[in-house]
């Protein structure tokens, strides 16, 4: 039978994680905890860049616009879905769908852009020490913040309005656990030949254009970390990139293989699982990869948490 065009439908079915209601409460109580952990650290984070004026530098400042856009990630998706978990109502509407869709791609497609300048901030930094301060000034830091931020809005604003223009057909069943670009493709009764190309071309060039650009960043950043004498110096110019090339390649990795993969039959649900990773864990591991990984953040968390527990007791 021939499926029957629904250019407006009203709502649409989330299929989920799994297909056993028994996993159902297991997977709640693990969505719930790592929500609330995931906005906790990068609530922390934020707290203490702001309670600590040593942390009041550019580098700190783009980490709490990624812990912000982390926050934003997380709480467009987990929520839904423990309300889903709790209500045994997978259903969306079409207009929160849309939502759903837009603000999760403006956050990616922004973290995306913003890794990409905290690689030429440290590049600045590193190779450029003496000319940083005139490089990476406040106005700067604001502009580009600004700037990445709409550019990541504008992009979004065109996969949109390119997916929800298309004519859905009756089958209203999205094969995932939120709304996304490629399994809402997939309901289309029309061609979805243009939102595939301008999908595609966005990746490849957002993504191998931002990508080229650290791993340039990052090969004159070893070379100048090379040119160090002092060892402690080395270990201290280290320690300020290690935690975003972490990120960097939990991140981009993890994207790439999610948009840029062919499909395979062997492993129907690997894109939710990807999308778990990207979605919900990456904004998890963020706040913890700098706060373990970078001295500077973790003394000054413990100085600012030392401070609250000591004008707590008295």
């Amino acid at each position: 039978m021939a499926k029957r065009n629904q250019s407006h439908p009203t709502h649409f079915i989330l299929c989920g994680l799994l297909y056993h209601p028994e996993s159902d409460l297991p997977l709640f109580c693990l969505f719930t905890i790592t929500y609330i952990m995931s906005v906790i650290g990068n609530i922390t984070v934020i707290f203490t860049v702001v309670m600590s004026p040593n942390l009041h530098t550019p580098m700190y400042f783009f980490l709490t616009n990624l812990s912000i856009l982390d926050i934003c990630c997380i709480s467009t998706t987990v929520p839904k879905m423990l309300h889903n978990f709790v209500t045994a109502s997978f259903t969306i509407s079409f207009h929160g769908c849309a939502v759903q869709l837009y603000i999760f791609t403006w956050v990616e497609i922004t973290e995306l852009l913003l890794l990409t300048y905290m690689a030429f901030d440290r590049y600045v930094a590193i190779c450029n020490p003496l000319h940083y301060v005139v490089i990476i000034t406040h106005k700067v830091c604001l502009q580009t913040s600004v700037g990445v931020w709409l550019m990541g809005a504008l992009s979004s604003a065109i996969h949109t309005s390119l997916t929800f223009t298309l004519s859905f057909c009756n089958d209203l069943y999205i094969n995932h656990f939120f709304c996304e670009i490629p399994p809402l493709l997939k309901l289309s009764c029309t061609d979805t030949t243009l939102n595939e190309l301008v999908t595609l071309v966005t990746d490849l060039f957002l993504g191998v254009m931002c990508l080229s650009f650290i791993a340039v960043s990052y090969v004159f950043i070893i070379l100048s970390i090379l040119r160090i004498r002092s060892e402690e110096g080395r270990r201290r110019a280290i320690s300020t990139c290690t935690s975003h090339i972490t990120v960097v390649l939990i991140f981009y990795g993890t994207l790439f293989f999610a948009y840029v993969k062919p499909h395979s039959d062997f492993f129907p649900d690997q894109d939710k699982i990807l999308a778990i990773v990207y979605g919900i864990f990456i904004p998890l591991l963020n706040p913890l990869i700098y706060t373990l990984r970078n001295r500077d953040m973790a003394h000054a968390l413990t100085k600012v948490t030392s401070q609250m527990l000591r004008n707590s007791l008295t």
